[in-house]
């Protein structure tokens, strides 16, 4: 999985989401106006980042924190040079006893998150997210491996948190402007929370979050039925959100982008292909692993004949969704070598369609868990969407083209 483009049409929040949910492991790296900004994920969760304006060293914030003294600094940072600089700063300063391991661990989640709820404001610029184990010797634009969490912070976590803490900033500062013009201290509406406490309260709050949305283990024994009355709550939840999303579409990309979102809800690996009335063409995936090629590049490269027998035959020609297993057409063999060459033991395929003809395809399978496929419901309604979504749009430019050539010829 690749992903390149503009945080004017997918949010920070949402690349977030879709890294996470797929579990990958790489490197987004941002340019905007603000800034540039490194954030390196393992297996979904953020254990790296840095912005070119938040750049205070590890050494000064320890410093500032009271935790270690500038003797000890000047002691560890002599050290490091003599080793040539291959150990951590925080890793020297534990191993000769200026710094406990729990310190240092506090100290860069701490930095993390600030530097993350920072990024959270992002909403114009560029995004590209690559995928690649990150060692300590990879060289990043913006210098991060000082700031390096092995645990690994939740991006869901962080989002909840962010949303929080610039609501609290907010909060803040109309209690602020209150304050300033009523001159008392009276104007504010509860007191300052000390930082121990607020890490304490963060934590709580976090804990009842998941317990509420049935994703922690609680005291009380939850049923089968009422698991799953919360799944198809949350189900529903981020249907309505994305419903949001799609009722304004810019263009047919960003309509197609949001169906893979969407999908990513939902499974671990997807492809979307175009229509045409000659083949199915690749047009962009998730999830998808390849050892010694682009999954992106292979997956455009895809072309399977409409006039041939394969899985996509059906349901062009009835324009209804289908869940099954692959055949063994010398088509359906092409698509399963050029998906990775592992054989899932179900996968579905939804029709987007636009004027009464399917002009793409939603594909979704077990792969790699095997596990059988959620209920596809949902997206089954989602995509249904997408195609009056993309007629309204194309119907949109349409009119677009004939009040510009009006204009021409008056």
């Amino acid at each position: 999985m690749s992903l390149v483009g503009r945080l004017e049409d997918l949010a920070l929040a949402d690349i977030f989401q879709i890294i996470s949910l797929s579990k990958k492991t790489g490197t987004l790296v941002l340019k905007s106006k603000a800034g540039a900004a490194v954030v390196v994920f393992r297996d979904g969760q953020v254990i790296q980042a840095a912005t070119d304006n938040l750049r205070d060293t590890l050494g000064n914030i320890l410093i500032s924190k009271g935790l270690i003294n500038e003797r000890d600094l000047t002691r560890a940072l002599d050290t490091q040079k003599k080793l040539g600089g291959g150990i951590r700063l925080g890793q020297i300063l534990v191993e000769m006893g200026y710094l406990g391991q729990q310190d240092l661990e506090d100290t860069i989640r701490g930095q993390i998150e600030n530097m993350i709820y920072s990024l959270l404001s992002w909403e114009d610029g560029f995004f590209n997210f690559d995928l690649g184990e990150v060692t300590p010797g990879d060289k990043i634009e913006v210098v991060t491996q000082e700031f390096l969490l092995k645990a690994g912070l939740n991006p869901e976590y962080l989002l909840m948190e962010g949303a929080r803490v610039m609501d609290e900033k907010k909060r803040d500062g109309k209690v602020a402007a209150k304050a300033k013009a009523a001159q008392t201290v009276e104007a504010f509406p509860e007191p300052r929370v000390a930082p121990d406490n607020a890490k304490k309260k963060a934590a709580s709050e976090f804990s009842d979050f998941l317990e509420e949305q049935g994703m922690a283990p609680s005291s009380t024994k939850v049923s089968g039925e009422e698991r799953a009355a919360l799944d198809r709550s949350r189900e529903m939840s981020t249907l309505k959100s994305m419903f949001e999303e799609l009722r304004f579409p810019t263009a047919t990309a960003e309509i197609t982008l949001l169906v893979l979102r969407y999908a990513s809800e939902v499974v671990n690996r997807s492809v979307l292909f175009m229509v045409t009335r000659e083949d199915v063409k690749g047009l962009g995936q998730f999830g998808i692993e390849l050892k010694e090629a682009s999954a992106d590049h292979r997956v455009r490269q895809i072309r399977v004949p409409v006039s041939e027998k394969s899985i996509f035959t059906e349901v062009v020609a009835n324009k209804r969704s289908m869940l099954g297993r692959f055949s063994h057409t010398a088509w359906d063999a092409y698509l399963v070598k050029e998906l990775g060459g592992s054989e899932p033991e179900e996968f579905f395929l939804i029709p987007l369609v636009s004027n009464d003809r399917v002009v793409a395809l939603l594909y979704g399978d077990n792969l790699p868990d095997r596990k059988p496929v959620p209920n596809i419901a949902g997206l089954e309604i989602f995509v249904y969407q997408a195609g009056l979504a993309m007629e309204k749009a194309l119907l949109e430019r349409k009119i677009m083209e004939l009040e510009r050539l009006k204009e021409k010829n008056t």
